[in-house]
């Protein structure tokens, strides 16, 4: 082994040492928010309430299971209680509440056309502005929100098995198939890769 290939697997080794805590939080943070009767521990019920408005139009429901169906709300709650630093759910919690006041009124006072253009537009904001994490705004709620509900919706079980294509044991060879037998585009479950 030369002295690259001992970098590389020490690198990888002490990559895999810091990622591994908190990728099993996320597993653990899943798991928790698919229990029947999951009652918010990090977020107030309109709180939790407002958040679940958000990653329903995020991932809205449609011929498959949308983000509250999959437990999505839960999954970001204990995403918060379990895995986020004090100063990240500070943070988070300062841009729900920009978030709120963001529509001339509270949030969930809006009817729901006014609900979808104020996320579209806080969306639409986020993305044109250079990105700056530290900052608690409307937008970073709705971009960290949108984050976090595409990695619960796709850990999930419809997310996984109804939207993505699923193959309980891959790995058959069929060559040659027209697009409609090979998912029609879709990605695969199993390649999922989600940045937070």
């Amino acid at each position: 082994m030369n002295r690259r290939e001992w970098l590389k697997c020490f690198s990888a080794l002490a990559m895999g040492a810091v990622a591994a805590p908190s990728l099993l939080a996320t597993f653990d943070a899943h798991a928790a928010a698919q229990l029947p009767g999951y009652a918010p521990k990090f977020f107030s019920t309109p709180q939790n309430q407002l958040v679940s408005s958000v990653v329903d139009i995020i991932i809205p429901r449609s011929d498959t299971p949308g983000a509250v169906d999959a437990g999505v709300p839960a999954f970001i709650d204990q995403m918060f209680t379990s895995v986020y630093t004090h100063e990240e759910q500070q943070r988070y919690l300062a841009s729900l509440a920009a978030f709120d006041r963001a529509g001339g009124k509270p949030y969930l006072q809006l009817d729901e056309k006014q609900r979808k253009a104020l996320v579209s537009k806080l969306h639409e904001q986020a993305l044109s502005e250079p990105a700056d994490n530290a900052k608690a705004s409307a937008a970073n709620f709705v971009l960290m929100t949108k984050k976090l509900a595409m990695l619960g919706f796709f850990m999930s079980e419809p997310g996984c098995t109804q939207v993505l294509q699923y193959s309980a044991v891959p790995g058959a060879f069929h060559a040659d198939v027209p697009l409609a037998q090979a998912g029609n585009g879709r990605a695969w479950a199993v390649e999922t890769v989600l940045t937070l």
